[in-house]
Formats: C-alpha cells, structure tokens, sequence
C-alpha cells in the first residue's frame, strides 16, 4: 500500500479517474482487481524467486547488487518448466 509522508493512502484514483474515467482497473477504481489474479501471480513468484536469490548474502555495492539481479535472473529462467508450472 503508497502512503503519504502523513500516513494518509495515497490520492491516485482522483488521477486515475480523470484521465482514463470507468477504464481503469485497480483499488478502489471502478472495476476491482481479482485477488490471487493469475497474471499477477506468476510475476509474483518470479520476483520472489529473484529475490532470494539476489538477497541470499549481503552485497557490498550498487554495481553487486545489479550484477546479481543479472545473474538471478539468468538462474531463474533455466529452471526446468518454470515458466509452464505457472502458467499451469
């Protein structure tokens, strides 16, 4: 959830509305996103898969920390079936 310096939700579908009107979907819009939505959840798991894996030690730099997000995602993608196991 956004939050405001003063801990207020942050005031984005006023936004929203006015530009894209009853087209958008999300919280508190006009059309409520699914929970669990499936295409949301296979990005889920891969960016927690990532994540354990970029953070499974501390880095030291900036230039570790995106050299890991590389190497992550490369280690990730040759899971076997990973991305059919999702989809299913």
């Amino acid at each position: 959830m956004l939050f405001q310096h003063d801990g207020a939700p942050a005031h984005f579908s006023n936004y929203l509305n006015a530009t894209f009107g009853v087209r958008w979907i999300g919280r508190g819009g006009p059309v409520p996103w699914p929970p669990l939505s499936p295409d949301l959840w296979s990005l889920d798991y891969f960016w927690g898969r990532l994540k354990s894996l970029v953070h499974a030690t501390p880095f030291d730099s900036d230039e570790d920390l995106v050299a890991r997000i590389s190497v992550g995602a490369i280690r990730v993608r040759e899971i076997p079936g990973i991305f059919e196991n999702v989809r299913q």
